[in-house]
């Protein structure tokens, strides 16, 4: 990407297992430092320590049954099944395009929502944690 470039929030997807869920509307990643605090009788306030990382990430999605063709793409219920059997899988946030960052490592999903109201197309969304490092790398 050209630098001063913004991302398209439309491009930045998740992807699991190379594939991507069927009908995404957000995804988010998030990253979280432990830092310890140290005060001694030679400090005026506490020292910060940066110690471990935990990270997590989301997706939103409307529900929706993906073509039998499509191999490319999960479907909602797919996913649910896969939460279910405790599968863990490899986890991508990127757009796919050269020269853009890549987020990557693996996930289990650990939570996911079905919201299905009167006027609205039902809508859901997964929650995943990461097992281990996150690598940010470019795409090449």
């Amino acid at each position: 990407m050209a630098a001063g470039q913004i991302y398209k929030g439309k491009m930045v997807r998740i992807s699991l297992g190379g594939k991507t869920l069927f009908h995404a509307t957000e995804s988010s990643i998030s990253i979280t430092t432990t830092l310890e605090s140290i005060a001694t009788k030679d400090t005026n306030g506490k020292v910060q320590i940066p110690s471990n990382y935990e990270w997590s990430a989301s997706l939103s999605a409307l529900v929706a049954d993906k073509g039998a063709d499509n191999t490319t793409q999960y479907g909602f219920t797919e996913l649910v099944a896969l939460q279910l059997a405790n599968t863990e899988l490899d986890f991508e946030f990127t757009t796919d395009t050269t020269g853009d960052f890549v987020f990557s490592g693996k996930v289990f999903i650990n939570q996911a929502d079905i919201t299905a109201s009167t006027e609205n197309s039902a809508s859901g969304s997964f929650s995943f944690t990461g097992n281990g490092d996150l690598t940010q790398a470019v795409v090449s």
